[in-house]
């Protein structure tokens, strides 16, 4: 850690609590932290595969966690599942919880979009030439993620967990899934995990194709925070973010290199070591073309009957109908579960995910003694427009932080001590233009939102993450120490706008992925802001904003945790509005 030690508190105008916390080099709580901030008396294991055994053998993130200090001795109930789907989840799993159980971990919802069948299109060519559309299947994904059906059955998995769970203390930590790939390398361009051989049998994994199932990845799990952000909303009228019920916990940029197609990986990587994803590597039960002859399938493949049965019924009846099919090597000498593990992470990316997991139950250490020169870059929301005072989410911040820390806001707009370059109506170019005025002051933590304006008038909006991708490089060119947080732009409940910021947001967690694997300090915040949240449509109550804040100080905690905060590289005699317009000049 550089700069300063870490501390727990609340936020906001709520009663403040200081707990001195001692923490390991890697930023991981020690025992003696979680005896005190995680008093877990029982807990239980929720959800699907990803909670299940299926990508690290018998080290999922939940056995893992079970010997870390933090829970030592304190083994789960045990009731995740490969296959099921969120309702699933809540009739058969929630049922079985003890009574007053007070933590949880969940992770659930890939089979209701579909996922199994996204990979057999995408990838595997089941069913060889007849095999599904993939961008079908992709655009349907979204469009059910969209849907009045998904939302219901979060809520209710939510719902009832929370019944089960004890009152006034109990926590349910869901779980979201990792992207599976980096996308720009050419090291998988060529690279197929279809299952059959032959010219028009391959499915190869080139960039647009790891880059469409990214994105779906990521479009998932802001779908998952945004309805888990709804209903915490109405449990926790006060808007801290750390009263509520329901934590979304997102390992993803753990990850980052340490994806299949990663830079320096014979093709995907998997089971090299480096690669944090499963491979099927010394799995019983071969599978050979007979195998598939002697089947009888049914007359048409469930695809919610689970990954083995699905892919097995639809090879079946690929191979029944087409004698010329020949299964790849890699097909017929290891077990299905191999292409279905290949897209969980390994026993070393469980590991990452209990970090993640054990990080947020610890309630995260806030900052003491950073200097910390914060430049905030961005459109009327990084103004404050539509708050009471005007100041938006920094004056909340900058009260909360200087009581540990030292804090400087830089910027042309505003008065001190709260400056900032927001400029109502601008759009992504307009920003990137003016952060050159700001940007010789030298701020070592950027925070940036931005691109509400490019989605609201059509600006070319296939490319605007590419434009928030070229500002970040901007930012680091000039300020090379700087911490870069990026802030997903809030949602909007302008009519035929909210499903644009959706990708928007999706698209951006990929290109902040590439960053990261780039080594620039980079960052992804998640903003707990419904259209509940927002006064206009657009911009968000003063409620809104203090939550807000909270969300930037978390990835504050992040960076820090990371090592990634230093002192500014200089100082300067005069941070004023005058001295950075001076600067510009």
């Amino acid at each position: 850690m550089m700069g300063g030690t870490l501390i727990a508190c609340t936020f906001g105008s709520l009663i403040t609590v200081l707990v001195l916390l001692v923490t390991t080099t890697n930023g991981a709580p020690t025992s003696a932290q979680c005896a005190a901030n995680i008093p877990i008396k029982n807990w239980a294991s929720l959800g699907d595969s990803y909670a299940n055994i299926v990508g690290g053998g018998l080290q999922d993130y939940e056995a893992l966690m079970a010997t870390d200090a933090c829970l030592q001795g304190k083994k789960p109930q045990y009731l995740a599942n490969p296959d099921v789907t969120i309702s699933q989840v809540s009739g058969q799993q929630v049922p079985k919880l003890l009574k007053n159980t007070n933590f949880m971990t969940l992770s659930a919802g890939a089979n209701d979009i579909g996922l199994v069948q996204i990979l057999d299109a995408c990838v595997y060519n089941f069913i060889g030439s007849a095999s599904l559309d993939c961008a079908s299947l992709l655009n349907s994904a979204a469009s059910f993620m969209s849907s009045a059906a998904f939302a219901s059955s979060w809520n209710d998995v939510l719902s009832k967990s929370r019944s089960v769970l004890a009152p006034n203390a109990g926590k349910a930590y869901v779980v979201a899934n990792t992207a599976f790939f980096d996308e720009t390398t050419p090291s998988c361009t060529q690279t197929s995990l279809a299952v059959y051989a032959g010219v028009g049998q391959q499915k190869y994994l080139t960039p647009a194709v790891r880059k469409s199932l990214n994105e779906l990845i990521h479009r998932f799990n802001w779908w998952q925070n945004y309805l888990i952000t709804k209903y915490n909303r109405a449990q926790v009228p006060s808007g801290n973010i750390r009263q509520y019920p329901i934590q979304y916990v997102d390992p993803d940029d753990r990850f980052n290199g340490r994806r299949l197609c990663r830079a320096g990986a014979v093709g995907t990587g998997s089971g090299d070591g480096n690669t944090w994803f499963a491979t099927g590597d010394g799995l019983k039960t071969p599978v050979t073309r007979s195998l598939y002859e002697k089947l009888k399938p049914p007359a048409t493949c469930n695809p919610n009957g689970g990954w083995n049965e699905y892919a097995t019924c639809r090879m079946a009846k690929a191979i029944q109908k087409t004698s010329f099919l020949t299964l790849t090597k890699s097909g017929s000498g290891t077990s299905l579960n191999n292409w279905e593990r290949i897209f969980h992470p390994s026993t070393q990316g469980q590991d990452l995910i209990r970090d993640e997991i054990v990080s947020q139950i610890a309630q995260g250490p806030t900052l003491s003694g950073y200097n910390l020169r914060i430049l905030p870059l961005g459109a009327s929301i990084t103004a404050g427009a539509h708050s009471s005072d005007g100041h938006g989410f920094r004056k909340v911040m900058y009260d909360t932080l200087r009581k540990t820390n030292t804090v400087t806001y830089v910027g042309s707009q505003g008065t001190a001590p709260l400056l900032h370059e927001g400029h109502p109506g601008w759009i992504i170019q307009d920003v990137s233009s003016v952060a050159g005025v700001s940007l010789p002051s030298r701020p070592n933590v950027v925070l940036i939102h931005v691109g509400t304006n490019d989605l609201l008038t059509n600006n070319n909006i296939d490319q605007a993450p590419e434009r928030i991708g070229a500002l970040i490089d901007h930012v680091l060119a000039v300020a090379t120490d700087a911490v870069v947080l990026v802030s997903q732009i809030l949602p909007c409940s302008r009519v035929g706008a909210f499903e644009n910021f959706v990708t928007f947001n999706a698209r951006v967690a990929s290109i902040i992925n590439q960053k990261q694997n780039q080594h620039k300090k980079v960052m992804k915040v998640w903003m707990p802001i419904t259209t509940d949240d927002l006064v206009d449509g657009i911009h968000p109550e003063d409620a809104g904003y203090n939550k807000m804040a909270q969300a930037w100080i978390k990835g504050l905690q992040r960076a820090a945790e990371k090592g990634w905060i230093g002192a500014p590289v200089r100082d300067i005699p005069e941070l004023s509005k005058a001295h950075v317009l001076a600067k510009s000049k």
